[in-house]
């Protein structure tokens, strides 16, 4: 029972302690022209339980999320510095990013609620 308890501490020691090192591989954006340019043009790549999700998004403030037979059109503004707003008919939800260091093309959003979503953002986008 010892050496259980043993394992189970050294387990959740090593879980704690690489936290803060994970989260210094991404950088918070702060800045809301660096937001405008990520939604201009860009095409953000996503699974959803495991379904694939792509969202592209023109600089007018336009933007369309795909998954399977689904086409929604949608909006987008930015918030203060630090947010960008998503509007399409089943609501409005404002997300924070922040991008890797390792890795220029991946992203992370979070809103209000504590959803987190990974994203792969690229350059360019289709016809909509």
């Amino acid at each position: 029972m010892k050496w259980r308890n043993f394992v189970l501490v050294t387990g959740v020691l090593l879980f704690v302690l690489t936290i803060p090192a994970a989260s210094q591989d991404w950088v918070d954006i702060k800045s809301s022209k660096e937001l405008r340019a990520l939604h201009s043009n860009t095409t953000f790549k996503r699974t959803f339980m495991g379904v694939p999700v792509v969202e592209h998004y023109r600089a007018d403030g336009k933007g369309i999320l795909i998954s399977a037979d689904l086409r929604m059109p949608c909006t987008w503004e930015v918030k203060g510095n630090d947010q960008v707003c998503i509007s399409e008919e089943r609501g409005k939800i404002c997300w924070k990013y922040q991008h890797s260091k390792k890795n220029p093309e991946e992203y992370v959003r979070r809103n209000p609620e504590g959803h987190m979503q990974v994203l792969k953002v690229e350059e360019g986008i289709s016809d909509f």
